[in-house]
C-alpha cells in the first residue's frame, strides 16, 4: 500500500508534467489562431515554443510583439525575438529587421545594421529582400 501512494503521485505530477509542458505547445494551433486573428491565443501557444529556442515561433511572437497583437506593444521583445530567430537563419526574421533598422521603428535607424540583415534574408533566398536590397541601396553601407 505505500508504494502506491508515491506511485500514484508520480504518476500524476507526470501526467500534469505533460499537459504544461511547453513541449506539447503546438505551433499550428497558434497559425490557426492567428489566421482567425486570435492573436492573443496565437501568442499562448508560440510563447513555451519561442522560449525552448524555436526560430518560427519566436519570428511570428516577435512580430506580434511588434503590432501590439495579442501582447502589449514592446519593440524591445519584438527585436530580441527577431534577432534570436535570425541569429539561427531564420529568413523573414533577418527581412523584418533590416526593414525596421531601415525604417528606425523601435531601434536606431542604421542602414548598415539593415544590410547586414537583408543581406542575410537573400542569401536564404527570402523574397522581397532583394527588391528592399535596391530599393534602399544598401550595398553602400
Amino acid at each position: 500500500m505505500k508504494l502506491k501512494l508515491p506511485l500514484l503521485a508520480l504518476t500524476l505530477l507526470t501526467t500534469l508534467g505533460l499537459t504544461i509542458s511547453p513541449v506539447n505547445a503546438d505551433f499550428n494551433d497558434g497559425m490557426i489562431a492567428f489566421e482567425n486573428q486570435d492573436f492573443r491565443a496565437a501568442a499562448k501557444e508560440w510563447m513555451p515554443l519561442a522560449a525552448n529556442g524555436d526560430a518560427k515561433a519566436q519570428t511570428n511572437l516577435g512580430i506580434l510583439y511588434f503590432n501590439g497583437k495579442g501582447v502589449l506593444k514592446d519593440y524591445k521583445k519584438a527585436v530580441e525575438m527577431l534577432k534570436s530567430a535570425a541569429r539561427k537563419g531564420e529568413a523573414e526574421a533577418q527581412f523584418i529587421l533590416g526593414k525596421i533598422y531601415i525604417e528606425g521603428d523601435g531601434v536606431t535607424k542604421s542602414l548598415r545594421t539593415a544590410k547586414t540583415w537583408v543581406q542575410r534574408a537573400y542569401e536564404n533566398n527570402f523574397d522581397g529582400a532583394e527588391a528592399l536590397w535596391n530599393e534602399h541601396e544598401l550595398w553602400k553601407y
